[in-house]
């Protein structure tokens, strides 16, 4: 089952909770719950391959990317859908997505596509 959730703006995902429901069948089914649950290390850093010497006064910091969480927690198909301007702060988004991790859930799929903000610490 693949669920479809849209979100406007997410200023940090790898801490956060995200909650899609399956829609109901015609037959009455019962309706699967599905609760996108960070798995990552507290101190992990969800911009890793964010360049830190990019000039993000010129860039965009809410870029909006879409992507697939799949059963087992990994997340694939990440795709850029509003850049920041810069290709490598770009590709360091994505890759850098790729390595978030959530807790598995058998029969969840969730396609998802958000604003990301990106705080690597400026200063």
């Amino acid at each position: 089952m693949t669920i479809k959730l849209t979100t406007l703006a997410v200023s940090f995902l790898v801490a956060g909770v995200l909650m899609a429901q399956a829609p109901s069948n015609e037959s009455g089914a019962t309706k699967q719950v599905c609760q996108l649950v960070s798995a990552n290390p507290p101190d992990f850093n969800p911009f890793q391959f964010v360049p830190k010497v990019a000039d993000f006064t010129r860039l965009n910091r809410r870029p909006k990317v879409s992507f697939v969480v799949n059963e087992d927690g990994s997340v694939s198909n990440v795709k850029v859908l509003k850049g920041t301007g810069s290709p490598k702060v770009d590709a360091g988004l994505v890759k850098s997505i790729q390595a978030w991790k959530y807790k598995p859930q058998p029969g969840c799929t969730v396609e998802t596509s958000m604003a990301v903000v990106i705080d690597i610490g400026q200063g």
